[in-house]
């Protein structure tokens, strides 16, 4: 369903603060594809294909939850949507619009493995990263925020950044 006044989101793509963001950000721009806060791999994307979310499921004692960025993610976004894409550590953003609807298993063309505390995207191993997600168009690649976008995976942006944002569309 395309979206009659598109929302716009802010989208972190870096799962549990550990992920490689060059290798996002590659995906994102080189391949026109976002992926589901929570929905990359394990149990965590097997809550979100099943439609259980992980806003009350901690895959471990003290572990994180979801707070619902998962269920918005499949939920709310809608095609026509704009997204600001935020790395860590990284000065500029990607602004993308949302050009399809939910894929349970997107074909990335990558595998990942976790290394201690970091998790490591690559062309070849033993797991496929298939994660939920959406295909998107490129609309800037290297946009400087003048606002700072929030520290959730995945929010609606601000009024001030959608004006912030308004004019590189």
């Amino acid at each position: 369903m395309i979206s009659a006044s598109p929302q716009f989101w802010v989208l972190r793509q870096n799962y549990g603060e550990k992920t490689d963001q060059i290798k996002m950000r590659e995906l994102n721009t080189k391949k026109g594809i976002i992926t589901c806060p929570w929905g990359g791999w394990e149990n965590a994307r097997k809550n979100v294909i099943d439609g259980v979310y992980n806003e009350l499921v901690q895959h471990k004692p003290g572990g994180r939850l979801s707070k619902g960025q998962d269920r918005r993610f499949v939920e709310e976004m809608k095609v026509g949507d704009i997204v600001l894409i935020a790395y860590a550590k990284q000065r500029t953003c990607v602004i993308a619009r949302i050009t399809s609807g939910i894929d349970y298993a997107v074909d990335t063309g990558l595998h990942w493995e976790e290394r201690g505390d970091f998790i490591e995207l690559t062309e070849s191993g033993d797991k496929q990263f298939c994660p939920v997600g959406r295909h998107i168009e490129i609309l800037c690649s290297d946009y400087v925020p003048t606002f700072r976008p929030n520290r959730m995976s995945l929010t609606r942006m601000s009024q001030y950044g959608i004006d912030s944002i308004t004019p590189v569309l």
